[in-house]
């Protein structure tokens, strides 16, 4: 697998360290290519940061990067031509294990600030002051699903592929082998060839000429359904027209009632490396 880096608002920081924030999207570098960017003026110039309106500074005293690997289930387009390091665009996605999130100073230094272990464990702050991280919801929309036992579950691939990881919001009924992680979800790790299929949903759709990824599902007090979606087009004077929230540069979302949304698609991504999952578990 191949390590990736981004840089990361303060806002994002927060997300991930408080939060429990486990997605990723945007504008993406492979870290072998920006490992001589140890300051934060030589992170704006690698990561292409001083576009107008940037959130980042080269004269900042620091500035944060989320390292982790990449997945065969991630999808890119390409970046902007002309920058200085080649960089792509990463739909939305949920974070691989192992991801860290640096804080890198201007005299050159580097402190870890967390690591995401993985759906079942999130995220450890490493600072021993910092609150525990929230519980973010679970959700199908995105990241790993694994079939065992005939059901579905949120889960992750660890240990080089050999095991799965499994996560509930809730403790099983029927099943044992569970433990309630410090993140307060409920996991259980099991051999890679116990899991019969492994899949990660794509559900994509039209919200007024822009396509979306679905990346969140719920249902309000109302009992109607409500979707977070993501832009999947590189349109600026259309995402400003229908007033999406700009996350970070090139990416932009919102929520909407489901019923909004037309020309739904829902696929099964089954990368080469996870079918054998599949034909192993069968």
């Amino acid at each position: 697998m191949t390590l990736l880096q981004k840089a990361v608002t303060p806002e994002q920081t927060r997300a991930y360290l408080v939060g429990g924030h486990d997605r990723v999207a945007g504008y993406v570098v492979r870290a072998v290519d920006v490992s001589f960017a140890v300051t934060p003026a030589q992170l704006v110039d690698v990561h292409a940061l001083a576009y107008p309106h940037s959130p980042f500074r080269a004269d900042s005293p620091w500035i944060d990067v989320l390292r982790f690997e990449s997945a065969p289930q991630f999808q890119y387009r390409d970046g902007a031509l002309g920058t200085l390091i080649p960089e792509w665009w990463l739909r939305h996605s949920r974070l691989t294990p192992g991801a860290e999130l640096v804080r890198v100073f201007d005299d050159g230094s580097a402190a870890l600030l967390g690591r995401y272990a993985d759906i079942g464990s999130g995220w450890r702050v490493v600072h021993a002051a910092a609150p525990r991280p929230s519980r973010a919801p679970l959700s199908r929309c995105v990241g790993p699903v694994a079939r065992w036992h005939g059901g579905y579950l949120d889960a992750d691939l660890v240990d080089g592929g050999r095991s799965v990881v499994f996560a509930l919001d809730s403790p099983p009924l029927l099943e044992t082998g569970f433990r309630q992680t410090r993140a307060g979800r409920w996991s259980r790790r099991v051999p890679r060839e116990e899991v019969s299929e492994l899949f990660e949903l794509d559900i994509t759709a039209w919200w007024f000429g822009m396509p979306v990824r679905i990346v969140d599902q719920w249902q309000d007090r109302r009992r109607d359904v409500i979707a977070r979606i993501s832009a999947l087009a590189d349109d600026e004077a259309l995402v400003t027209s229908l007033r999406m929230d700009k996350v970070e540069a090139g990416v932009y979302e919102t929520t909407v009632p489901l019923a909004e949304l037309n020309g739904l698609v829902t696929e099964q991504l089954v990368p080469e490396a996870w079918a054998t999952v599949s034909r192993l578990g069968a």
